[in-house]
């Protein structure tokens, strides 16, 4: 399709004539608008006849997250709605396309197809840009060479729109910036338009959440003498903050990834619509399923359910198993209450094809400040015990200083699982991507019918723990630039936290409390990508083989400890792979994903210190 290159400074002249004739043809909008009807003597059916028209008023919509996982679909789907709801124009918050990426053709392909849905618009659309859609100079290159400016303003109806992009120093995901170029432009439009009615700023990021955001601080300071509401998206969790002396909002998803948990949850897909008026927006939030005011998930409803996400106040003990089969057995399950007021647990038991569950309380309130015991038994049917039992509960409380009851839905798949033991080495292991030193796999899994094989091991000595894998991929797809997770690689997923968390766990804020890497084969043509940074002492290294690659890597024993303290007992680990073939990449994981709520199978891939 012909490219966009002119499309931001064509909208702008146009929407500076519309504010330009606004005055001139303000007697015949007048005319035009007057309500004619017989007034009546008496009884009439209206309740009065000042219509709610006011000239200063307008709408538009803001779309936030396409992508970070895209759904397809979605943002289509809201593009269809857009155009039944028909705003003036539409603003964006970023991640448009999937990105992170070098590959030109790729990068096109992906604009193209974006522009295409927004070409569908009955109405202007402004581009923002977000972490996945300038990440790297390829990407901020093709971004100017198609749309020109990455940060711009515009005034309509004497209100500022001003656009920020967070990712003027490419840093990528929770690392965004306004430089200082960027900052003088911004301060610079911001005395242009001291007078302006309301100041409304645009961006991918929300920086106020974020450390190291270089020029940011100083704009945020700016703003706090005027009226100003700022709009973000990148977290896929819709929240209101009340901060500044004015709204700041993170919006949720337009069809990028989410747990889609719900209102209560700050998890749906939306867009946001916008009434402008002398005293402020007044946001709506439409989405798919119904409409919602712009208090549908405040900080101080995030906070609590923070709270209960990270302080699970459910904790199931792990059945495991020495042999290969059971007949049946009990689980304990822990509820603590740390709060100050009664909290209500309802469970429901889901039986599989394969475990039968049955819990002793499907119903209890928790006392404040107290802790509950229920048992559940389970037990195998006829055959195997592979397809874990489903345990649903939903947690709720309502807070003295809330009018809410806060709910907090968890899924907690159970079954019988076996007892993996560390295996002590008195060998000396050098991370140097050598297979010759593991000879022997302890462990193995294969997708896709056998054309994916992984074989693995782990071994632990007085000062690390060991992981090797070799995986069994005849075309590998490696670059040597881009994300680790767009191409073919090897990733290892460690909990070191005391037995109790690391079978709760399920990789909360991406593994934040955890060690969890990846890293693509070194080739001739292509050095190694690594994900994430290592913890302190950790190492990892991985190379092409002539029937695949290998990756080894050792994590201190002192990192372990210092989560679980000397006298330390298990760790949980997690293997996955990436096969990258042509434009598609399959995740192939040993055990159920963790951060899966649906799949992750409570305390699986626990290794136990002999």
């Amino acid at each position: 399709m012909q490219k966009i290159k002119y499309f931001i400074t064509s909208i702008l002249i146009l929407l500076a004539f519309f504010s330009c004739t606004t005055k001139k043809t303000t007697s015949t909008l007048k005319q035009a608008k007057e309500l004619q009807i017989q007034k009546n003597i008496g009884a009439a059916p209206w309740t009065s006849l000042n219509l709610n028209n006011s000239e200063d008023k307008f709408h538009f919509a803001i779309v936030t997250d396409r992508t970070g996982g895209h759904r397809e679909g979605v943002f289509m789907d809201a593009v269809n709605k857009l155009n039944l709801l028909q705003p003036e124009f539409v603003m964006s918050v970023g991640d448009l396309i999937e990105g992170y990426t070098e590959d030109i053709d790729e990068l096109n392909r992906q604009w193209d197809e974006f522009d295409g849905f927004v070409t569908s618009l009955d109405m202007p659309f402004f581009y923002l840009p977000g972490n996945h859609d300038m990440t790297n100079q390829v990407m901020e290159d093709l971004w100017k060479e198609r749309l020109g400016a990455s940060y711009y303003h515009f005034v309509y109806h004497n209100v500022l729109f001003l656009a920020l992009n967070t990712e003027d120093q490419k840093r990528g995901a929770g690392k965004g910036t306004i430089s200082t170029e960027q900052f003088e432009y911004a301060k610079k439009v911001l005395l242009e338009n001291k007078n302006v009615d309301w100041t409304l700023i645009f961006m991918h990021q929300p920086l106020w959440n974020q450390e190291d955001t270089k020029r940011w601080g100083e704009i945020d300071q700016l703003l706090k003498e005027r009226k100003h509401t700022v709009y973000t998206g990148h977290e896929h969790r819709y929240v209101k903050y009340k901060r500044n002396n004015a709204n700041y909002y993170i919006l949720g998803t337009t069809g990028g990834a989410s747990g889609l948990r719900g209102a209560k949850m700050g998890e749906f897909d939306h867009v946001a619509w916008i009434t402008m008026t002398k005293n402020g927006p007044i946001m709506a939030n439409l989405l798919l399923d119904g409409i919602h005011d712009d208090a549908v998930f405040t900080e101080k409803m995030r906070e609590h359910i923070e709270e209960l996400g990270t302080n699970n106040p459910i904790q199931i003990t792990p059945f495991y198993i020495e042999g290969d089969d059971f007949t049946e057995g009990e689980v304990l399950i822990k509820i603590t209450n740390d709060e100050n007021y009664p909290m209500h647990v309802s469970f429901e038991e889901k039986s599989s094809m394969d475990i039968i569950g049955v819990i002793e309380k499907t119903q209890l309130t928790v006392q404040p400040n107290s802790v509950e015991l229920v048992k559940m038994k389970i037990k195998k049917r006829k055959f195997s015990f592979q397809d874990p039992m489903q345990l649903n509960a939903v947690v709720s409380y309502q807070p003295a200083d809330m009018q809410t009851t806060i709910e907090f839905p968890y899924i907690f798949n159970i079954k019988p699982l076996p007892k993996y033991y560390l295996a002590k080495t008195t060998q000396e292991i050098k991370v140097d991507g050598n297979p010759e030193e593991w000879k022997e796999y302890q462990y193995s899994y294969t997708e896709n019918a056998g054309e994916m094989r992984t074989e693995f091991s782990i071994k632990y000595d007085s000062s690390y723990v060991y992981f090797a894998a070799r995986v069994y991929d005849t075309d590998i797809q490696s670059y040597g630039t881009g994300a680790a997770w767009s191409q073919d690689n090897v990733g290892f997923g460690i909990s070191a936290l005391p037995l109790a968390r690391s079978a709760m766990s399920v990789g909360r804020h991406w593994y934040k409390d955890e060690f969890y890497q990846l890293v693509t084969p070194k080739t001739k043509e292509a050095e190694s990508v690594i994900y994430r940074d290592f913890p302190e002492g950790a190492e990892m290294v991985c190379v092409a083989t002539k029937d695949g690659y290998f990756a080894e890597a050792k994590l201190p024993i002192s990192y372990i400890e210092k989560k679980q303290g000397k006298n330390w007992k298990s760790i949980r680990l997690q293997v996955v792979v990436d096969d990258k073939d042509a434009s598609e990449i399959n995740r192939y994981w040993w055990q159920p994903n963790w951060m899966d709520k649906e799949n992750n199978v409570v305390g699986s891939g626990m290794f136990f210190r002999k």
